[in-house]
């Protein structure tokens, strides 16, 4: 009996029944609905990486090791953000591709190329956080000069750009107007594309996603165990007496021999350590809920994509997609809303009173200098300040 090979379409998808099944991302509404939040996310990551790019460029105060990898993923996500809006206009052609397909190429280049450098930064600032919290002070500034911070950048930008191109390279896969799915990506036609794809999801992800849990949880431990530290001297000081306390000693509580603004302070008195406790422990807190979001956001994230990825084609792709470069939009809320010299500084460009800036940069004054940011009243400010 003579089977007849059928094509069935299930919600804008066309599946074909045979062992050589594919998929094509067909249905305009749908292709509406992800071009549009892929703008909305584009219009937000533009937004808030703009802040934190300006943030540092305006004030010395968030010049520091940590936040130099904290720039570098928002200017990554600032050009991911950049270049997506060319996925939707890809999606949204009905006739296919509207532009020229060596336009979508190197947008799919540039794409992946900083998608790359955002996970690779999120590692180096895990790593950055192991030291500069587990380990001594000299240990950390050995290891973070400005010299060595621009050797880790650059190998950022450079292991980021030699996985995306070199798959071309040794033309296993390629970069172009992907039909199946109206956006511009890899190539799914050429034989090597799938093994690329599997290795890059299944095994390249999923060592840096193990080693930034390894990371946070080993900076869990160690604040758990400063904590426990912190109890027992808590409970020692409850037990000594007015008389036989020096008035003018002073308690230095080193947390993993951080910097100066993470070390605490105070006179080593019965009613003090209770305040200094608390301090520590509201830092441990919030430490602890910064990395849980970080940790969660970014698996969340990333992590549906490269299941996705692995598996094949799939109705859902297009998506995950979207979550998978939300990342970029949510980067700059998790490493800078929280942080209150950022809010601080945010809050001074949002309110254009750039003369309240702490610690104001070289880039800022020469611009109040020449009298092209505030108003009136602030430029009279600078004017004083002077």
């Amino acid at each position: 009996m003579d089977v007849t090979t059928s094509t069935v379409v299930i919600e804008g998808a066309k599946l074909d029944p045979t062992e050589s099944s594919t998929y094509e991302f067909s249905d305009y509404t749908q292709r509406v609905i992800v071009a549009t939040m892929i703008l909305v996310i584009s219009l937000l990551g533009i937004f808030g990486n703009t802040l934190v790019i300006l943030a540092v460029l305006l004030s010395k105060k968030v010049r520091t090791a940590t936040n130099a990898f904290v720039v570098n993923l928002s200017v990554a996500d600032f050009l991911t953000c950049l270049v997506i809006p060319w996925n939707a206009v890809a999606l949204l052609g009905r006739e296919g591709l509207p532009v020229g397909v060596w336009v979508c190429s190197i947008i799919a280049v540039v794409q992946n190329a900083t998608i790359g450098c955002s996970i690779f930064s999120l590692v180096a600032i895990a790593l950055n956080r192991l030291l500069l919290i587990t380990r001594p002070a000299t240990t950390y500034h050995k290891v973070y000069t400005p010299k060595k911070i621009v050797i880790w950048l650059v190998l950022v930008w450079l292991v980021s750009l030699f996985i995306t191109l070199l798959p071309s390279f040794i033309n296993i896969s390629g970069f172009m107007f992907n039909k199946k799915y109206h956006s511009c990506g890899s190539s799914h036609s050429q034989a090597g594309s799938r093994t690329y794809n599997i290795i890059v999801a299944g095994i390249i992800y999923p060592i840096l996603l193990v080693i930034i849990i390894v990371c946070y949880a080993l900076i869990w431990r160690h604040l758990k165990r400063h904590y426990r530290r912190m109890t027992t001297v808590h409970q020692e000081a409850r037990q000594l007496t007015p008389s036989n306390i020096p008035t003018t000693t002073t308690v230095t509580i080193p947390l993993a021999h951080m910097t100066s603004d993470d070390r605490i302070q105070s006179p080593a008195t019965p009613s003090s350590v209770p305040a200094i406790n608390s301090q520590v422990t509201r830092r441990q807190n919030d430490i602890t809920k910064n990395m849980f979001y970080v940790v969660c956001a970014f698996m969340l994230c990333i992590t549906p994509y490269a299941v996705v990825v692995m598996c094949g084609d799939s109705p859902a792709r297009p998506y995950l997609f979207v979550l998978f470069i939300f990342n970029s939009c949510v980067n700059p809320v998790i490493y800078a809303t929280k942080h209150r010299d950022f809010k601080t500084i945010f809050g001074c460009i949002l309110r254009r009173n750039l003369a309240a800036v702490p610690e104001p940069s070289e880039f800022l004054k020469f611009l109040q200098r020449n009298m092209c940011c505030g108003t009136t009243e602030h430029r009279a400010v600078n004017i004083n300040r002077t």
